[in-house]
């Protein structure tokens, strides 16, 4: 429910009341220099009446006037009151006369002011009015000067003004909830075009940072290729002076090599290791070093090349493989140690794919083998025919 007082309504019921009051006034005069003669006026209004008030009754219901004078009791009284004041001198007769005009003036007065007053009473007087109540008379006064005005005008005027309000007010909430709807739909718009936005951001920073790691792989593996590329190149001229050996062989990590017997395995080789390896692996034995664990798995496979993995302490990754050296009949187990947090290129080029195929890189491991393997034998042989000549000369 509203809280807003119903001028409406209040205008509605009281503009008839008020326009009845404008229309008296304007039938009376209403110049600001109005004289008052209330008094005179209404002394005039008190004869009027009078004389309306005195007219000979003739009959009292069905019965004469005349015929009352002969009952008993009212002859009686009418006559003994008429002989009382046929007694009076004429001087009380005058003082009663005038004492009762005087008594009725002062009874009669107070009624025809309040009816003078009153501006829905006949008897109303202007001059009177404007007399005994002069602020309701400037008020009133002064809604008159315009003879156009009206209540009942001024209510249709803010009848239409209202309605007006009320129009406009449902115009302005239409748009207020059009503009409502609008603001919601391209808050909802902005809202999914900038998740897309956002999904497109992550996206492309995700490709971009895919990117990025691609490139800074790629820049990994092409140093990665070229310290391989350089090692190769160095063992190559070594290989052409005749200065490979055992230490050229680190082309991946340290290494052990053992050198299977008819009884177990004997340590040939042992280069950027620990050393923790034992000289000799006998492979009755069932429980093995882990280090070497692989190493014996190797050895017992049945199948050369084949890689066994390990990992004997967390960090680190053993792998070995056997290969057999046919023209020295001779069976080696290669084993690599991997410390992955220091040597992440022996990592990737030993243990993944990702560069370079693995097992391409224990076939190169053991054709180098190969080749040292033959260098051995040859100054091998070359120092047995170098003892055999010595010998001779001896002799």
């Amino acid at each position: 429910m509203s809280n807003h007082p119903n001028y409406h309504g209040f205008l509605h019921n009281f503009a008839p009341k008020m326009d009845k009051v404008l229309d008296k006034f304007r039938t009376e005069s209403t110049r600001e220099d109005i004289k008052s003669n209330w008094f005179l006026d209404l002394m005039l209004l008190m004869v009027k009446d009078l004389k309306k008030f005195y007219k000979p009754i003739s009959k009292i219901g069905n019965m004469k006037v005349a015929n009352l004078t002969s009952l008993p009791l009212i002859g009686g009284v009418l006559a003994a009151t008429s002989s009382w004041f046929l007694q009076l001198h004429w001087m009380w007769l005058l003082v009663i006369g005038i004492t009762v005009f005087i008594l009725s003036l002062l009874c009669l007065i107070p009624s025809y002011k309040d009816k003078m007053l009153n501006i829905y009473h006949p008897y109303f007087h202007l001059p009177a009015y404007k007399r005994f109540r002069p602020i309701e008379f400037e008020l009133l006064n002064h809604s008159v000067l315009d003879k156009h005005f009206s209540y009942t005008g001024l209510t249709q005027y803010v009848n239409s003004v209202l309605t007006r309000q009320h129009e406009d007010s449902k115009v302005v909430e239409i748009i207020t909830q059009q503009y409502n709807e609008q603001k919601e739909e391209y808050k909802n718009r902005i809202q999914i075009l900038e998740e897309k936005e956002m999904e497109i951001v992550n996206k492309y920073k995700s490709e971009v940072e895919t990117l990025n790691d691609e490139v800074e792989w790629s820049e990994t593996v092409v140093t990665y290729l070229v310290e391989f590329i350089q090692e190769i190149y160095v063992i190559m001229h070594r290989i052409a002076s005749g200065a490979f050996d055992y230490s050229d062989l680190k082309l991946i990590s340290g290494f052990t090599i053992f050198q299977k017997e008819s009884n177990g395995l004997r340590r040939i080789a042992d280069i950027g290791t620990t050393g923790q390896t034992p000289s000799f692996i006998y492979l009755n034995k069932i429980y093995h070093n882990p280090w070497v664990q692989t190493v014996v798995d190797a050895a017992r496979g049945k199948k050369n090349m084949e890689l066994r993995n390990n990992q004997p302490r967390e960090g680190y990754e053993v792998v070995s493989f056997r290969f057999y050296l046919g023209k020295s009949k001779k069976t080696w187990i290669f084993s690599l140690q991997i410390h992955e947090s220091t040597n992440p290129r022996a990592s990737q080029l030993a243990l993944s794919d990702d560069i370079i195929d693995k097992t391409v890189m224990y076939e190169m491991l053991y054709g180098l083998c190969m080749i040292l393997d033959n260098k051995l034998e040859e100054e091998k042989q070359m120092k047995g025919a170098g003892t055999n000549d010595s010998t001779k000369t001896n002799e």
